[in-house]
């Protein structure tokens, strides 16, 4: 790390200047140093934030000066520093010292700018941190305090205090500042030397870590301002059922199905995830089939029931979605969960499965029903898509897009907008290429829901409030008439 100083900064400005910049990207430090050419600083404290115990200035002197004589100027200073200058340099050794006291020290500036060799003023200067404060954080107890506060994400990040997010909003745990070291730790503790190697070499890694009775960690692994950073995401360790998930039976009942497409949609964070395994753990306990997921990584973790699963985790069991998509035909599945449909050949490899016999789960970050379908097509080249929407409009089960709500009383609740397949009505309108009719159907279909009419329900049931319900709807005018009780062309759509 390099800071400059200007033409007025003096050499305590840069000391308190570039210790800040270090704690705030990487954490405290012990030990640092702060070097540029012909000088050096090199502070040490159990805690820099607060304090410092000691200070080793060096600084080449001019030939010309007389090492007795600036012995004598750093004496008249009073601030009770020793000094020792040979063979053209002077080495000065600063007590310790708050940082409120800093101001007094200016004094050593004005005797070092005098007799050093060069000007310090206008140069660049490097910062190092020669070790860090041990604060021994344990990645399970941390664990264990995201499970009793019901948390969703822990935030890991050197220069700051680890958050947790708790329905949606973050908040910082009752804990010190984490780190450069820490960072590094507490990813051996997740990931052994392996990730720790893999992050240094990639800038980024995915893995899973399971915490024995809380549940399983989602790891994402980044480089932030020279020092690890974590966001972690905990799982359950048993797939939640779709009791309490509240996700209605028409979605449910597409596990029952044998062939075909069916997505879940949405935001990252929105719950995707937990709905897919609740939906694969259904035909674990209830069907006789081979399952295969293929995931990066790996989250919620399944024992055969009923079915078989077979997990796959890209960069470990696989080199790629489309490569594994494409294996697993010949591996005699039933059911295939593919954790994104990331790019054109996994969306190939994807509708092929679902057309030859087999039923394929998966995701895309998708707002809407109707942006998913269109998304699928627009990643075709325009001489491939009339082809494309032929697939896609006879395989497709249904797409579930979805965005967690604040829920009344605390805690969250899904609010869906419900597309399915295999009815002519829906058919035709991807075959033609009017996916704008989608909306219209959805709304009158007795099976199928849009936002809009999703959020009027839970409204209406009680279950989040008026603000949370409109959040979520695409049409705030209509939500507003029906919880007024105005009846309207629109209006009754939304009630159908």
């Amino acid at each position: 790390m390099f800071i400059g100083s200007q033409s007025k900064s003096t050499i305590m400005d840069i000391f308190r200047i570039g210790l800040h910049e270090v704690i705030r990207a990487t954490g405290v430090p012990s030990e640092v140093k702060i070097a540029t050419e012909g000088c050096s600083l090199i502070a040490k404290s159990n805690d820099l934030s607060k304090k410092v115990d000691s200070i080793q200035i060096t600084f080449a002197t001019k030939e010309s000066a007389n090492h007795d004589e600036i012995n004598r100027a750093f004496d008249e200073t009073r601030i009770g520093v020793r000094s020792k200058c040979e063979d053209g340099l002077c080495k000065v050794l600063v007590p310790g010292f708050n940082w409120k006291q800093l101001p007094l020290l200016l004094p050593l500036d004005d005797v070092i700018e005098r007799y050093t060799k060069s000007t310090l003023r206008s140069r660049t200067w490097q910062l190092e941190v020669l070790s860090y404060v041990n604060t021994g954080f344990n990645i399970n107890v941390m664990i264990e305090m995201m499970k009793a506060k019901n948390a969703s994400d822990l935030h890991l990040r050197a220069g700051a205090r680890p958050y947790i997010r708790v329905d949606n909003d973050l908040f910082p745990l009752d804990l010190p500042p984490l780190n450069a070291e820490d960072m590094k730790d507490l990813l051996y503790q997740l990931g052994g030397q392996e990730q720790v190697d893999m992050l240094y070499t990639e800038r980024e890694t995915s893995f899973q870590y399971h915490a024995a009775g809380v549940g399983y960690l989602r790891c994402s692994g980044y480089i932030k301002m020279g020092a690890p950073a974590l966001a972690i995401r905990l799982i359950p360790e048993e797939p939640l059922p779709f009791e309490k998930l509240n996700i209605p039976e028409v979605v449910r009942d597409v596990c029952n199905k044998h062939r075909g497409l069916f997505l879940v949609c949405g935001i990252t964070g929105s719950g995707k995830s937990t709905t897919l395994a609740a939906m694969v753990d259904y035909i674990n306990a209830t069907r006789s089939a081979n399952i295969i997921t293929i995931e990066d990584p790996i989250e919620y973790v399944y024992s055969d029931k009923k079915s078989i699963v077979s997990q796959r985790q890209v960069g470990r069991d696989t080199l790629s979605f489309a490569n594994a998509l494409r294996g697993s035909l010949r591996e005699d599945p039933d059911v295939i969960l593919v954790g994104e449909m990331r790019d054109r050949d996994t969306i190939r490899a994807g509708l092929s499965a679902a057309e030859t016999g087999h039923l394929v789960f998966s995701t895309l970050h998708t707002t809407t029903a109707v942006d998913t379908v269109n998304r699928i097509i627009s990643y075709f080249p325009q001489n491939e898509r009339d082809l494309i929407r032929q697939e896609l409009a006879y395989s497709l089960q249904g797409v579930v897009c979805q965005r967690l709500l604040k829920r009344v009383g605390g805690g969250r609740i899904p609010c869906l907008e419900i597309l399915l397949g295999g009815k002519p009505i829906v058919r035709d309108a991807i075959l033609e290429g009017d996916l704008d009719k989608l909306h219209g159907i959805m709304e009158v279909d007795g099976d199928m829901k849009s936002f809009d009419q999703y959020a009027v329900e839970l409204y209406q049931k009680g279950l989040v409030s008026k603000e949370e319900a409109m959040s979520a709807c695409s049409n705030e005018e209509a939500f507003e008439r029906i919880v007024s009780g105005i009846k309207s062309s629109e209006g009754r759509k939304i009630l159908k």
